[in-house]
């Protein structure tokens, strides 16, 4: 008989001491998954009433910090989006009037972004309330917890980010399946031909 779906949640989910549940087969995955999504939602809440989004406070954020204005494509490797996607975001908050893109003599079609002196002014705003947010998110943690976290994502980041050159590449090797599921398979295709020749 095959599992149903409830079965399947059963087998690759737990919940620790704590009444967190976690995927027993992805450690980390689901927490940080769920932190992105609490982080999104926090920073759309804290700066709302500016007229932005998470998403935008942090582009407008990355844009304000380059010394020069950046290119379209600096800021999407930046942000490890594709060039598309913070072109249409450049674009909604350009009408906006928080950034403006222009064009530089000799830089060929390359499009370069700054913030407006609108957005400076929001952007002034809004760091002095991700000053709060840091400070409730990092709450409870020592110097030197920050920097050890800090290391360990950085080494998750370049992990991920070899997996998607292979990804793109097709130089990721094919998966076989667990020898559980295998035998699963096996099992209810034996029950099926039996149930044939009965």
């Amino acid at each position: 008989m095959g599992k149903t779906p409830a079965n399947r949640a059963d087998e690759c989910a737990t919940i620790n001491d704590g009444g967190i549940l976690r995927w027993k087969d992805a450690p980390l995955v689901r927490e940080l998954f769920v932190m992105h999504n609490m982080m999104m939602r926090c920073g759309d809440r804290l700066v709302a009433d500016l007229g932005l989004t998470g998403s935008r406070w942090i582009l407008l954020g990355a844009v304000t910090d380059y010394e020069e204005p950046p290119t379209l494509t600096a800021l999407s490797n930046d942000a490890l989006l594709s060039v598309q996607n913070v072109s249409r975001m450049v674009a909604a908050m350009e009408s906006d009037g928080l950034l403006e893109r222009f064009s530089k003599p000799g830089e060929g079609r390359s499009v370069f972004v700054g913030a407006s002196q609108k957005g400076q002014e929001i952007c002034e705003l809004a760091c002095e309330r991700g000053e709060q947010f840091t400070r409730e998110f990092l709450s409870g943690f020592s110097e030197e917890e920050i920097r050890t976290m800090q290391g360990f994502l950085d080494r998750m980041l370049g992990n991920l980010q070899e997996f998607e050159r292979l990804l793109q590449s097709g130089a990721l090797p094919e998966i076989a399946p667990k020898q559980s599921e295998q035998s699963g398979e096996m099992s209810g295709n034996a029950n099926t031909h039996r149930s044939h020749t009965q």
